[in-house]
This record gives C-alpha cells, sequence and structure tokens, in this order.
C-alpha cells in the first residue's frame, strides 16, 4: 500500500536542491528542512475550475502540488532548463503525496493509466530527455499504475509555450496532439510540470478522449495562477 512515510524512504542523501546547504543525516528528501518546511505547497484541491472555459468539456480534475514562487520556479528552471534529470527523485515523491490526499479528499479510484505530456523529437534531442516523461515514469512506479510510454505525441514542433501569451498558448496547441492507442473505457492520468493556461492538458485530453479515454486527470508539479503566467 502506498503510503505518504515511504514515498520519501531510502532517498539519496546530498545537498539541499534550494539552499545547496548540505543535508543532515536524518533530512533524506533532497531539501534542508527550512527550504522542506517553505515550498509553495497547494491544498489537495482541484483546479479545474480555473481554466478557461474551453477546458471544460474536457477532463476531469486538474492537480498541481506547489504553487509557483521563487522556490518552485528555481526547481523546474533546474529540472527543465539547466539538464538536472536526477531532480525528478524528489520532485516525484512530492508529486505522489499529494496526488494520495486529493483523491482521498475526493474519493476517487485510481486512474488506469499514466501518460507524459509529449515533447517534438527535435526538442527532446536538444534537451536530452522529456522531463514530463521523467516525472510520469517514476510516478507510475510509486503509485502503482502503469506508464503507458509513447501513448501521446505532439504534431508539430510549436513556439515555445512558456513564452506565448494565454490566448496563443490556445491558438498554438489546437489539435496539436495524436494518441498512439486505443484507450475506449480507461481513465488515464496526463504528467505534465507545470500548469499555466490549461491548453496543453486539454489538448492532451482531447486527443485521449478522441480514442475512447472514459475520462482524463492532470496531474502537474506547479499551478501558475493566471496574473502570475508572465513570470513563467
Amino acid at each position: 500500500m502506498v503510503t505518504f512515510r515511504n514515498l520519501f524512504a531510502k532517498l539519496p542523501v546530498g545537498g539541499c536542491w534550494l539552499c545547496l546547504m548540505p543535508l543532515k543525516a536524518t533530512e533524506h528528501h533532497g531539501f534542508c528542512r527550512a527550504c522542506f518546511t517553505d515550498l509553495p505547497r497547494l491544498p489537495p484541491a482541484c483546479l479545474h475550475w480555473r481554466g478557461d472555459r474551453r477546458a471544460q468539456s474536457y477532463g476531469r480534475h486538474w492537480f498541481a502540488a506547489l504553487a509557483w514562487r521563487a522556490e518552485s520556479k528555481r526547481l523546474v528552471q533546474q529540472f527543465k532548463f539547466q539538464r538536472a534529470p536526477e531532480l525528478v527523485r524528489w520532485l516525484a515523491p512530492l508529486m505522489s503525496a499529494h496526488l494520495i490526499a486529493c483523491y482521498q479528499k475526493y474519493q476517487l479510484p485510481w486512474p488506469d493509466l499514466v501518460v507524459a505530456m509529449p515533447m517534438t523529437r527535435k526538442r527532446w534531442q536538444h534537451r536530452g530527455y522529456n522531463q514530463a516523461g521523467l516525472l510520469a515514469r517514476a510516478i507510475g512506479t510509486q503509485l502503482q499504475i502503469p506508464y503507458g510510454v509513447g501513448l501521446l505525441k505532439r504534431l508539430r514542433d510549436e513556439a515555445k509555450q512558456h513564452k506565448l501569451s494565454r490566448q496563443r498558448r490556445w491558438q498554438s496547441m489546437q489539435n496539436a496532439m495524436h494518441c498512439t492507442r486505443d484507450v475506449s473505457g480507461l481513465t488515464v492520468a496526463v504528467v505534465d510540470d507545470v500548469l499555466t493556461s490549461g491548453a496543453s492538458v486539454t489538448a492532451a485530453a482531447a486527443a485521449l478522449q478522441r480514442r475512447g479515454a472514459k475520462t482524463v486527470d492532470a496531474w502537474t508539479l506547479c499551478y501558475t495562477e493566471p496574473h502570475a503566467a508572465g513570470r513563467l
């Protein structure tokens, strides 16, 4: 049985990812006690209602573990843009623990399948890994849910989402994804690093529902409030 306590067990001890100070022997989660306490955690609540009206018919719940603040922004930038894929060992348990609280609160059954927000081959070759894929695989293992490798594909190399306005994000993501296999009757969770406008997760949900998904949830590390989107 998955519990909060065993999610963080047996992780390697090193330096804190935020303040860089050496960790004590009792600090096993990649952060010192002060930085771990200061992480901008969100309550276990659905964020779907905050999304664009265009998202209302796609997907079920949007869950994010952290608010977009200086600490979480630094973690995402290291993980995503500064070639630190090893951060997944600490970020995935944070997300998994939050998801346990969310699904317990809403008394929901777990999804049948976990998939990653896809990236184009060009972007993958430049970065060397898909950070959403690393999170999805680790979370799937921790929560004992199968990970659907390659289930979602990007159809084109759209402009970098984090540099676009909310309206441009929606225009960019229209019909931008394809589900490669039949998922009839399944509940699927889409994993990504940051939820901003909801355009990407809605495009993913639409692609999955076109191939028969019963419902789609979105799981992200961070949520960016609309007024903070320009700081992404």
